[in-house]
């Protein structure tokens, strides 16, 4: 996807000191080239997110914030790393002001990924949306995991383990790695389920198709939690049931510069090294 006229920018960061301090003073650039600034709370003042983007002050974490509400109001997210690792943000914090004007000038593109929906008992009011993974684990003292998996409605197979990941190819390279997950290309429109301690050397990673939906309900007694994104959302308990599919919007990230995904993972994982 090709760059646009910005002609709204959001700035997205948690509220630290050094943080405010570096969005109070892009703010003041911004406002003396005529660009309308939304800050946090804010950010979903902004009505019509197609000439919009979305700043993200911080690491991975607040990237991943800041994605969510710029998804819902149909914005762009460009990352300023100001955190640590940085793996999905774009800019490092020296260049934020020289990645502003790029942005301005229109030179960037926008890459479009594929987020994920994870609806609770089928209940509305328990619909998430998700930019890197949904995880349902168990609590360090309770009984294994017991779920129940179905893929499009059908059966697919019973699994006993601590917990079970299901991942966009953008967070294949966050907690789904680190139970043994496949590396996603971003670009790919898939997503994945893998599983926390299996019980089984069988219960191997799975990857679906985007117009795959996955199920899996809870077969065990016990008090379980599911987090989104690395964020708690909700307890669970026995029976409950949680279904995933696609997102009906895709992510929007921003890009200043040619950013080569494999190379990145070279750089900050050390894959191929």
């Amino acid at each position: 996807m090709g760059a646009y006229k910005v002609k709204k920018i959001g700035i997205f960061y948690k509220d630290e000191p050094y943080l405010s301090e570096v969005a109070r003073e892009i703010e003041k650039y911004l406002l003396k080239k005529g660009i309308e600034v939304y800050k946090n709370g804010d950010l979903e003042k902004i009505s019509d997110g197609k000439d919009s983007v979305v700043l993200s002050l911080g690491g991975d974490g607040t990237f991943l914030g800041a994605s969510r509400i710029a998804m819902n109001i149909g914005a762009a997210v460009l990352g300023i790393n100001l955190g640590n690792l940085g793996f999905l943000t774009d800019v490092e914090g020296m260049d934020v002001f020289i990645a502003i004007e790029k942005l301005l000038k229109g030179e960037f593109t926008v890459e479009e990924r594929l987020a994920l929906t994870a609806i609770v008992n089928g209940e509305e009011a328990l619909e998430f949306s998700g930019i890197n993974d949904f995880v349902i684990m168990k609590h360090i003292e309770d009984k294994i995991l017991k779920i129940d998996v179905a893929i499009n409605g059908l059966k697919a197979g019973k699994f006993r383990c601590d917990g079970a990941v299901v991942s966009t190819a953008t967070g294949s390279t966050a907690y789904a790695l680190s139970v043994g997950g496949p590396v996603i290309a971003p670009q790919v429109n898939v997503y994945e389920l893998s599983f926390i301690a299996p019980h089984k050397l069988s219960a191997r990673p799975l990857v679906l198709g985007e117009l795959d939906k996955l199920e899996i309900e809870i077969e065990s007694q016990g008090n379980f939690v599911f987090l989104r994104d690395g964020l708690k959302v909700l307890d669970l308990k026995m029976f409950d049931r949680i279904e995933f599919r696609k997102n009906e919007k895709n992510l929007k990230i921003a890009h200043i510069r040619g950013k080569n995904f494999f190379e990145v993972l070279n750089k900050k994982f050390g894959w191929g090294s």
